[in-house]
């Protein structure tokens, strides 16, 4: 695959070509032109001569021609009935045959052959210094041809500098509110031009995007905290109810079990929104280095105590040993969002003989560490694993299992985010695999996690 050629770098080679070509052609038809004057003068002259020689006395005509007697003279030749009656003294006894008379092709000399009664003349003009003269001209125009490529050059690197700067600011805003993941306002730049203007554009546009999303932000925390009371006074009474003296009835006792169940998922979902709230307005600065094994091993605990009674379930875990490097993370988003996907693994592996593995994996040429999850069950069909981070999206393997509420992996993937890490899955026949990869901590900073509160 070609490399992307930037903007700068398209324009000026457009410029340098155009210039290049302008030049050119201005010094070919430049030399074009002196030779074609060079050779117009060659004619005349020639031509002049011969109507000197028509008007001289026919004696006269012999002193005259004798007057030619210099190399760079031209050379005249007087025939009577093909035999030479009278030459000029820089001539060979015979005159040449004709030549091309012209100077691109580098000709010996324009020949001009009239005849008048029963006389012949022949004058043969050299143009050798003509020839010569176009070729020191050749040189000089090539020299300045390449001189003004080069300068062309300078210039137009100059100008789409110049002319480009606003690009490159707006391109430098954009990268900072991408890594920083806020929204600043574009710079704008100087002049009232079409960049300023679309600048401005920007800026407007994003000013309404960032309002939007406040609204939405704040639409979402109120209705998630308003919702959580009214959830929470529910599921008190139903404990209540289903802690009371049964008498009412199996249905009385199974309908009460299906609301506090339903009440349950939904207190379960408004906390997964909540931290996805929360993790779209985590500051990077309170990331810090923390032990990926430990963590791990704490959260496996933790699940081995509530599967106790899934005599079916088998987890496995494989962390490494201690002394490993430690990753800059967010403690709690990291324990979430492991927790989150060991979730979705418990809830989608093979319900008669379920198979859970963790594991520590490291990714040291690009700086990451990374836990491994993989579960047995229905798997993930290849055209449904780039839906899988979508909010509220179950496959046709998780509405079969009718359990999850489709935020699991996108609620993973936005605390991840949050850290800078990332996370990925992958599925095959009926295992799936979800790696969290974090960035590795700097080696000055392994062994200082335990001096922050996890």
């Amino acid at each position: 695959m070609m490399a992307r050629a930037s903007l700068k770098l398209q324009l000026v080679r457009q410029i340098v070509v155009v210039i290049a070509i302008l030049l050119t052609s201005f010094s070919a038809l430049t030399l074009a032109a002196i030779a074609g004057h060079l050779y117009h003068d060659a004619r005349r002259d020639t031509r002049t001569i011969l109507n000197n020689l028509w008007s001289q006395h026919r004696r006269a005509i012999s002193e005259v021609i004798h007057a030619y007697n210099r190399p760079t003279d031209p050379r005249i030749w007087m025939l009577r009935y093909g035999q030479v009656v009278a030459r000029s003294p820089n001539t060979p006894p015979l005159p040449p045959k004709a030549q091309y008379s012209g100077l691109l092709w580098q000709p010996a000399a324009y020949q001009l052959d009239v005849h008048v009664r029963r006389d012949e003349f022949v004058i043969d003009w050299p143009l050798v210094s003509d020839w010569a003269l176009l070729q020191q001209l050749s040189l000089v125009v090539l020299v300045v041809t390449l001189l003004g490529v080069a300068a062309s050059l300078a210039v137009a690197r100059w100008a789409t500098r110049r002319t480009l700067g606003p690009v490159k600011s707006m391109t430098a805003g954009v990268q900072r509110m991408l890594d920083t993941g806020q929204i600043w306002p574009i710079p704008l730049p100087n002049g009232r031009d079409e960049f300023h203007d679309l600048a401005g554009l920007l800026n407007r546009l994003l000013t309404d995007l960032e309002e939007r999303r406040q609204r939405d932000q704040a639409l979402l925390a109120d209705a998630t905290h308003h919702l959580r009371t009214p959830l929470a006074v529910i599921r008190g009474n139903l404990d209540v109810a289903l802690g009371g003296k049964p008498g009412r009835g199996p249905l009385h006792d199974e309908s009460v079990a299906a609301v506090y169940r339903t009440v349950d998922d939904m207190a379960h979902l408004i906390e997964d929104l909540l931290a996805m709230e929360h993790a779209a307005n985590l500051p990077h600065t309170v990331l810090i280095p923390m032990s990926l094994d430990e963590m791990a091993y704490e959260v496996i605990d933790d699940v081995r105590a509530l599967t106790a009674d899934r005599h079916n379930l088998r987890l496995d875990a494989v962390c490494a040993t201690v002394g490993t490097r430690s990753v800059t993370a967010y403690p709690a988003f990291a324990r979430r969002a492991f927790w989150a996907v060991l979730e979705n693994a418990l809830h989608y592996c093979d319900p008669k003989a379920g198979h859970i593995s963790v594991q520590i994996v490291d990714d040291l040429e690009r700086g990451f560490r990374g836990i491994t999850v993989g579960n047995n069950g229905a798997g993930i069909a290849a055209e449904e694993l780039p839906k899988v981070f979508t909010r509220f999206y179950r496959g046709e393997a998780g509405r079969s299992f009718g359990q999850g509420t489709g935020l699991g992996l996108s609620l993973a993937q936005a605390l991840m985010r949050a850290q800078g890490g990332t996370i990925g899955i992958v599925s095959k026949d009926s295992w799936t695999r979800v790696t969290l990869w974090f960035r590795l901590a700097e080696p000055r900073l392994d062994g200082l996690y335990q001096n922050f509160p996890q």
